[in-house]
């Protein structure tokens, strides 16, 4: 995680891999999924507005997941 990243932002990350987890679990292993989400939110380390950070990070996520299902 950021040394920038609130506790807020940080739960939501969480809950992000929750969502994804429910989606893609019949696809994807948890740890997978997990470690997608990780790879694409901190793409967004170096954002100076954090606020649509989990948002953009779900969307890249979802992406690669799908992507994968090929």
């Amino acid at each position: 995680m950021p040394a920038r990243s609130s506790p807020r932002e940080r739960l939501e990350i969480r809950l992000v891999v929750q969502r994804l987890t429910a989606k893609f679990s019949a696809v994807h292993p948890a740890g997978h999924i997990a470690d997608v989400v990780g790879d694409s939110y901190r793409t967004f380390d170096d954002a100076r507005v954090r606020d649509f950070v989990p948002l953009l990070t779900e969307r890249r996520a979802y992406r690669e997941l799908v992507k994968a299902e090929g």
